[in-house]
């Protein structure tokens, strides 16, 4: 799970600052393309610990939201021009909110499955036959 949370927070601090470049610019701005992958590198998220980690993600995404609440119409369709992966091309502050909705839902999901393979295997050792109680006993 933590692999998944540090990959989800390298994808909002990508994605949710050419928001922040969108909405701080005066007109459409021309901003390089990044990589999540490549800034998860540069950070230490997948040595963190889920809670701490997981606290930062849900206040990040809270400002984010709140952010969002406040937009006018025309703000959504705020855009830059987006350069350095293939052809230039025109994104919104609603693609990319839109992307990242997306694209969390999917990981929710995953999060979902690992946390409950995790529950099942966890009750699995505790209820096979000769398996040590917390106490010691058997």
């Amino acid at each position: 799970m933590n692999e998944v949370l540090a990959h989800l927070r390298s994808c909002a601090d990508v994605w949710g600052g050419c928001i922040a470049t969108m909405l701080a610019a005066a007109e459409s701005p021309t901003i390089r393309a990044g990589s999540p992958p490549t800034w998860l590198t540069q950070t230490d998220y997948l040595e963190l610990e889920f809670q701490p980690s997981f606290r930062a993600y849900a206040d990040q995404r809270h400002g984010l939201i709140e952010t969002l609440q406040t937009l006018e119409p025309d703000e959504w369709l705020r855009s830059a021009t987006v350069v350095g992966a293939g052809r230039p091309v025109q994104r919104s502050v609603h693609t990319y909110t839109e992307w990242i909705a997306i694209h969390e839902r999917a990981h929710i999901k995953q999060i979902r499955r690992i946390a409950q393979a995790t529950r099942e295997l966890g009750n699995a050792q505790t209820e096979s036959p000769g398996a040590r109680h917390m106490d010691g006993s058997r």
